[in-house]
């Protein structure tokens, strides 16, 4: 317990992961809702775009590359930067289930696929089984993406660490495009990401640097 608070004490920003504790209740309420009442939502150019298992991979490095972003941008950076970041995140992911909660949308586009052709159909049947294909725009595995790209380039990270940078690029490229190969999302829900992600960096990060908490133990690593 003691240790708990002295990490507390040291990083007060922690304070922020309680959102999960909202988050996670409010999406699991909302998959819940019967697919048949959803408004289907896509273009004719989603059925063009193939099914690739492989994208599977860089689908489910999302949640490590988030994580990881959001450890480094809390433990290792400025308090005032890390606030942003957060700010960013967690605003676009509200605003997201606010979305979600008014206008309940869906999609039909994932194919019949054979769980035992290879391990990564076996991972995407996974993934369906868990995943419905509702709430589906904005996309939030987007929108996380491009804020953590947006964090770590304007952190400096490219200066610092040139090839993580890149490696961190390249990853969020690809997990934008898995979203759309795995039948996860549409290109309307990708767009509409983009479009959030800008928004909220603009509301964000247009605000006075004066407001944000701005001294970390770590700030100079």
């Amino acid at each position: 317990m003691n240790a708990v608070k002295r990490l507390v004490r040291r990083y007060p920003q922690l304070w922020t992961l309680a959102y999960f504790a909202l988050y996670l209740p409010w999406f699991a309420l909302l998959e819940s809702r019967s697919a048949g009442d959803c408004v289907i939502l896509q273009l004719p150019v989603d059925r063009m775009i193939p099914f690739c298992e492989y994208f599977v991979v860089p689908y489910l490095l999302w949640f490590p590359y988030v994580g990881a972003a959001l450890a480094y941008l809390l433990l290792k950076r400025p308090r005032g930067e890390y606030y942003r970041f957060a700010g960013v995140l967690f605003g676009g992911m509200t605003v997201c289930l606010v979305l979600y909660t008014c206008f309940y949308t869906g999609l039909n586009l994932r194919p019949a696929i054979d769980p035992e052709k290879n391990v990564f159909t076996w991972l995407v049947s996974r993934i369906w089984a868990v995943d419905t294909s509702t709430n589906v725009c904005p996309s939030i595995h987007v929108h996380a993406t491009l804020t953590v790209q947006a964090a770590l380039t304007r952190c400096g990270l490219g200066r610092r660490r040139p090839a993580l940078y890149r490696a961190s690029g390249v990853l969020a490229v690809l997990i934008i495009l898995s979203t759309v190969f795995l039948k996860q999302h549409s290109v309307l829900d990708v767009a509409c990401a983009f479009l959030l992600a800008g928004v909220m960096h603009r509301a964000v990060y247009g605000v006075s640097p004066a407001c944000w908490p701005s001294r970390s133990p770590l700030a100079r690593t």
